[in-house]
């Protein structure tokens, strides 16, 4: 589960997906993007350098595209912003496409193989579907409100059964009724975007940097995390 197989030794590329001039929400606003971007995957698939062999001192960032980073360069996608913020190896574990099911089975398999002391979680669209082990874009009407909802609790519930610390991020526009989530569920931090990366569609800078200050606030970072951190 801790592996993307399509993405291991890929070619570098300037180009990924929806972060294409073929493929982007707004081709105006692709050819005017002035920043540099390049995807590079490292041994595990992953848009990340290399991880470290001690995993006991990182915090792990799981996610779909939008913390893959697509349309973004690599030093301003959100975990590697928050490493820089506070101090601490981030691992990027974003897939393009990922499901909620998938992002559910990996921090299952992170806290039996790694004991994290943190894991945060943006969570995708409730719509898709983890279905004979591929990731499933489902229409939002394939299944229906109600069943994605229930989908969506089963995976937030079995996440949050597990001994460890979690943030619960999710990304805009995941699921129709956003203010049945807020009112059920305090521990769920809703990303606002306030910019769009060069396809037009995912974050740029300025939500990265959001999303960081979100986390920070929301779960006293100065003082949580040195304590989880520096326990002896």
């Amino acid at each position: 589960m801790l592996k993307v197989h399509n993405r291991i030794s890929i070619p570098e590329s300037n180009t990924s997906g929806m972060d294409s001039i073929d493929l982007c929400n707004d081709r105006s606003h692709f050819q005017s993007y002035h920043k540099n971007i390049s995807y590079k995957y490292n041994s595990k698939g992953f848009r990340d350098n290399e991880w470290p062999k001690e995993l006991s001192d990182v915090i792990w960032c799981v996610g779909d595209s939008f913390t893959v980073g697509i349309g973004q360069p690599f030093e301003e996608t959100w975990p590697q912003m928050l490493q820089e913020k506070i101090g601490k190896r981030c691992l990027n574990i974003g897939e393009d496409g990922c499901s909620n099911d998938t992002m559910a089975m990996r921090v299952q398999e992170i806290h039996k193989l790694h004991n994290p002391k943190l894991i945060v979680i943006m969570w995708s669209y409730f719509s898709r579907r983890r279905m004979n082990n591929v990731n499933i874009p489902y229409d939002r009407q394939n299944f229906g409100q109600e069943n994605d909802l229930k989908n969506f609790v089963k995976n937030f519930e079995m996440v949050n059964s597990l001994p460890i610390n979690v943030i619960h991020l999710l990304i805009p526009n995941a699921f129709e009724d956003e203010k049945y989530l807020k009112e059920t569920y305090e521990n769920l931090l809703f990303v606002k975007q306030l910019d769009y990366a060069r396809d037009g569609f995912h974050f740029d800078v300025k939500t990265s940097t959001g999303i960081c200050d979100l986390i920070i606030k929301n779960t006293t970072l100065t003082n949580g995390l040195n304590n989880l951190y520096n326990k002896k």
